[in-house]
């Protein structure tokens, strides 16, 4: 087996959840999409609300989706690619700015801003996982990829952040110690999934992509091009399952069952007509059920999905990006299966809601080309991603534009 990730031409991706694991090796080849040649997933253990709970389980469920991964690709892998669902990632905009003179803006000004985002991120600490340059603004002027040559008062740059709690990321780095793997990137959930969820234009245009697992669910607002926010609440598919088994006395293996098989976000006339057998728990007599009305399990159902569309609905509000986010709510996860919930959440959010299977990638089966893959197909996308940010442009411009004379020349230039 290979042990070399770039000889080989693979890359890695692992995706961490409440209620599954997931490994992706794929195979890039130059103008293609990556294609993926090795998959291994399993029910996951050790994990609760998208965090840690237990190394010594979660480190058995890892290591058996990555052999399996490295199994059907015929190749071992060193390093991933992975997600963090957990650690309560928090969204922060700051600005860096430098007052003009009477010149118009140079190199020297973009250089002095990146020193200042530089400063900043040896300030941020390590829980800082994310840095997403937005554009450069000039006085009122924002949004803009190149300002050189403009005049102004003020030159900025307008910057994204992530932090997440550092216990939560401390605990990945040790789980993947633990499986001998490298961490490439740890990369937010919904940034992760809006990647492979989310077309060119719909984020350019902007689009909220609402990621639902099962002991989270996650939202991230692209606009631009690029991710402007995110943020999760600890409320997913999971909860769902335990309130029909509390709500039918069940138990969470029968409740799971009928949420798959019966479960909607919505409710219809028929309901009421609709009888379903309902195992009581604890009971070893397979005839002893009740029967109780489809409307019962979806009352049950639709009050947990509606506080869940509340409360990212509220944060979208509270930081004015609900018209930003776009006219289309994209959701995607495993829990985004459920009969009718596109349905729901058109209504809660008053604007078109669709379904969305990862794409941008090749050689998915069938069993893992749906929503519940996402993340894990938008982290291979991640990592292959070039840099497309305003800054980094105009950086790698200054670099190509001359050795060190040719930069001296620069500085003489905008000094004197």
């Amino acid at each position: 087996m290979a042990r070399n990730k770039t000889r080989s031409g693979l890359i890695a991706a692992l995706d961490i959840g409440t209620s599954k694991v997931c490994c992706f090796i794929a195979r890039r080849e130059k103008g293609q999409p990556p294609k993926v040649v090795g998959i291994g997933h399993n029910m996951s253990k050790g994990l609760q609300s998208g965090s840690i709970a237990n190394l010594d389980a979660a480190q058995e469920v890892v290591l058996a989706a990555v052999n399996a991964a490295e199994k059907m690709a015929g190749h071992t892998i060193e390093s991933v690619i992975v997600n963090l669902s957990g650690g309560r990632p928090e969204s922060e905009t700051h600005t860096v700015e430098l007052p003009l003179g009477s010149r118009p803006i140079g190199n020297l000004e973009i250089r002095k801003l990146n020193d200042q985002k530089e400063a900043m991120l040896r300030q941020a600490g390590d829980e800082l996982i994310h840095t997403v340059p937005l554009g450069f603004r000039v006085d009122s002027a924002t949004g803009l990829r190149d300002p050189r040559g403009m005049y102004g008062s003020v030159v900025g740059l307008d910057l994204h952040f992530v932090r997440t709690q550092t216990a939560p990321l401390r605990n990945l780095e040790t789980l993947l110690g633990r499986c001998h793997l490298a961490i490439e990137e740890t990369v937010v959930t919904p940034l992760a999934s809006g990647l492979s969820a989310l077309t060119v234009d719909q984020r350019d245009l902007g689009a909220t992509v609402i990621d639902m697992g099962a002991g989270t669910t996650s939202v991230a607002v692209f606009h631009g091009g690029q991710v402007i926010y995110t943020a999760t609440v600890p409320v997913g598919g999971a909860h769902v399952t335990r309130d029909i088994a509390y709500g039918l006395n069940t138990s969470l293996n029968h409740a799971e069952r009928m949420k798959t098989l019966h479960g909607s976000a919505l409710t219809s006339p028929s309901d009421d007509q609709e009888i379903l057998a309902v195992p009581v728990i604890g009971d070893e007599d397979e005839n002893n059920v009740n029967h109780v009305p489809r409307s019962m399990l979806i009352n049950i159902i639709k009050p947990r999905l509606e506080e869940t569309f509340e409360l990212i609905r509220d944060q979208l509000d509270e930081h004015g990006l609900s018209q930003i986010g776009g006219r289309s709510i994209v959701l995607t996860g495993g829990a985004s299966q459920l009969n009718a919930i596109a349905d729901l959440a058109s209504q809660m959010f008053e604007r078109p809601a669709t379904i969305a299977t990862p794409h941008g990638v090749s050689g998915l089966a069938d069993a893992t080309a749906g929503p519940a893959f996402s993340a894990a197909a938008g982290l291979l996308l991640r990592s292959i991603e070039q840099q497309n940010d305003p800054l980094s442009e105009a950086m790698a411009q200054i670099r190509q534009s001359g050795g060190r004379w040719g930069r001296l020349g620069s500085w003489f230039k905008e000094n004197f």
